[in-house]
């Protein structure tokens, strides 16, 4: 059974590697029944097994999830990256149908951010980041400036920015704005370790000698890689998912992004 598991997850990588439109059909189909299905999960693991919801996660490794991607203006100038790692080159280059409530913070309601938050993406949804560089499909039913203005008021709040894929990290359909105490990926990965939410393409980097261990940053890093230590700030680069979030909060400029090495 699980040669045939492994074999069939095998098939299915390179179907989607070798025809890239199947992946976005897969992607399409899932943000069709996604709400569906974590209506359904949610009331299983209330009413029926507690731990339903994570071992369907658990199953679905490397499959559905949420990619951490940071806001362009937390990325230092001199840094070399590629345009499909900018969220607002991703946005500029996608083809939106609007900005929809937040499902996980409308369903959970575990704080007082706002819930018009998610940017959604019309038909045929489902879009390949391999597709970003050259692919500039104009803006439907919402403004550009609509966008960076929900955008820049998330990354002050200390929400995190994330790309929800299917059926691989390359595939999206929504951008969302997440919580750590609301968001279905990343409250699991917080609470059980889920291994939903993929880090982005860059990594943490701070100046310990300007650093004046205020721990402003400890604050909204959700994914423990920041921490203060007797008045201290340690730092776990492992635990780093590169949302860029710390940066905002540092009032001496210490820290920045780097691209994580491959």
């Amino acid at each position: 059974m699980v040669s045939l598991t492994f074999k069939l997850k095998k098939w299915l990588k390179f179907l989607i590697e070798r025809y890239p439109p199947i992946g976005k059909l897969f992607s399409s189909l899932m943000s069709l029944v996604e709400v569906a299905s974590l209506e359904l999960l949610n009331w299983i693991s209330v009413h029926l097994s507690p731990n339903f919801k994570i071992r369907i996660m658990n199953a679905f490794r490397g499959k559905w999830g949420s990619r951490v991607v940071p806001l362009n203006v937390n990325i230092p100038a001199e840094t070399k990256y590629l345009p499909r790692q900018e969220i607002f080159e991703i946005i500029s280059r996608s083809h939106l149908f609007g900005i929809g409530e937040c499902y996980c913070r409308t369903k959970h309601q575990n704080c007082q951010n706002p819930t018009h938050t998610c940017i959604l993406l019309s038909p045929p949804q489902g879009k390949s980041l391999h597709d970003i560089d050259y692919r500039n499909v104009a803006f439907k039913n919402v403004s550009k400036q609509e966008v960076i203005d929900v955008l820049e008021e998330c990354d002050k709040r200390g929400l995190v920015h994330q790309l929800i894929y299917f059926p691989t990290p390359n595939y999206y359909y929504v951008i969302c704005n997440c919580c750590p105490c609301c968001c279905e990926s990343l409250a699991n990965y917080r609470r059980f370790g889920s291994p939903q939410v993929v880090q982005s393409d860059f990594l943490e980097s701070t100046d310990l000698e300007k650093c004046i261990n205020c721990g402003k940053c400890v604050e909204v890093c959700y994914f423990s890689a920041r921490r203060m230590v007797n008045g201290i700030l340690e730092i776990q680069k492992e635990n780093c998912k590169g949302c860029g979030l710390c940066i905002r909060r540092c009032d001496s400029n210490a820290i920045s992004l780097i691209k994580r090495k491959k």
